[in-house]
């Protein structure tokens, strides 16, 4: 099977639709020897911050020496980014040799009458194939979306189980209340594995610990209270945590408890955390500069939360410059809610329409935001948007006025905003 080949069939399944439950992805790793028992895996759940968790996570492990897996859902420039290994994409051919021994399993399965695993669920077999065969030391693996249903969730003994901050989003498939999204992501703990938890929600937390409770096994929350912000800037952060001082280069107060999340794990797995290893660990696309002439940040803020978030940031950051958007969104987002929270501040905007068929209209989403902005355009791609966004920042700079450019909304788009300097 070549590469082309591949792309092929996982074009193919995707379009087979899905059966609800981990049947089918259960019973084609066991035809292939259960690679996923065969790995040491840190599972991580939640709404928003699993990422950047997983990469403080990761960053802490590398300094030791080890080998990291990382399974990435979504991806910002390019389909093998998903499986990756100390920050290298799996090549071409490993993914084409990889999906043709599962291809073969799953003939077999849907000859013997068995419902066929959906394409995520494919590339998640491939995923635990690809780490055993290169024998990485340890697996950081973020849920693709909720947790109990999620096909990463065949993991049975993970090191430990941990949860970003869960907020509203994905309600047709997860459930339209707080409680029964954390019910969701809770699936992921497992009978006396150790638990760790972002500062969430009372709500969210009580759901997390009735599922402990259950599985006999208890939470490690993170307190605010306990960590001493000594300075937050659009470079990033320092803070004290347990009197050790430590530096972050992702920007935004929530970052800093993202990276406590991290450390909080790894002491609780092996009371060793390389101080210095966090301060080089990046993200891109989260509150990121990508050029400070002319000035643009890019964040995949994609949901009400995340809108909330990148509020506070520019409210704290950015108070006295005016505000040039570059807006995309998916269509089955809360997108009127977000764009309540963060169009008010804007002068100019500037949509797109994001890859794929869940991709909002460009001017659906121009009429939705008109009521906020005056000066609100539909574009016909990123680059027509980046480019009469920069026409806008410049006349502001001319007038003796300070500028941003925030690009921001879904993932999918996120990764074509790149700096030209």
């Amino acid at each position: 099977m070549t590469y082309k080949e591949a792309m092929e069939y996982i074009e193919e399944i995707g379009k087979k639709g899905s059966v609800l439950g981990l049947g089918p992805v259960t019973e084609l790793l066991k035809r292939l020897d259960n690679p996923q028992e065969k790995l040491s895996v840190i599972h991580v759940a939640g709404t928003n911050g699993k990422g950047s968790i997983c990469t403080f996570l990761e960053a802490m492990y590398r300094a030791e020496g080890k080998r990291v897996g990382r399974y990435i859902s979504p991806t910002l420039h390019c389909y093998l980014e998903r499986i990756q290994i100390d920050g290298k994409y799996i090549e071409e051919e490993n993914f084409a040799h990889l999906l043709s021994k599962a291809k073969d399993r799953i003939t077999d399965m849907v000859r013997e009458g068995f419902a066929i695993p959906t394409a995520f669920e494919v590339e998640t077999v491939i995923a635990f194939l690809y780490f055993v065969k290169e024998k990485v030391d340890l697996v950081v693996l973020e849920t693709g979306m909720g947790g109990r249903e999620d096909a990463t969730n065949v993991i049975s003994k993970p090191l430990c189980t941990v949860f970003a901050s869960v907020g509203m989003d994905h309600m047709q498939f997860l459930g339209d209340s707080l409680e029964k999204i954390s019910y969701e992501k809770a699936g992921i703990i497992k009978d006396r594995c150790p638990v760790v938890s972002y500062p969430n929600r009372k709500e969210v937390l009580e759901v997390l610990e009735k599922e402990a409770i259950l599985h006999s096994t208890k939470i490690d929350v993170v307190l605010p209270e306990k960590i001493l912000i000594l300075n937050e800037d659009i470079h990033g952060s320092s803070f004290l945590y347990k009197d050790v001082e430590y530096t972050i280069s992702m920007a935004g107060e929530y970052q800093i408890y993202n990276a406590v999340t991290a450390i909080e794990t790894k002491l609780l797995l092996d009371g060793k955390v390389d101080a210095c290893s966090l301060h080089n660990a990046k993200w891109e696309g989260r509150f990121e500069i990508v050029s400070e002439n002319p000035f643009i940040l890019k964040d995949g803020a994609h949901n009400v939360d995340g809108a909330d978030a990148l509020k506070k940031s520019m409210e704290k950051h950015f108070t006295n410059r005016k505000k040039i958007y570059i807006i995309g969104v998916l269509e089955d987002k809360e997108y009127e809610k977000m764009m309540a929270i963060l169009c008010p501040m804007a002068v100019d905007i500037f949509t797109i329409t994001p890859p794929g068929k869940r991709g909002l209209s460009a001017c659906v989403l121009r009429d939705c935001i008109r009521s906020y902005c005056n000066h609100v355009t539909a574009c016909v791609n990123v680059e027509q948007a980046l480019q009469y966004a920069q026409m806008a920042y410049e006349e502001y700079e001319a007038a003796g006025e300070e500028a941003v450019i925030v690009a921001w909304g879904s993932l999918s788009y996120i990764g074509q905003i790149v700096s030209k300097e």
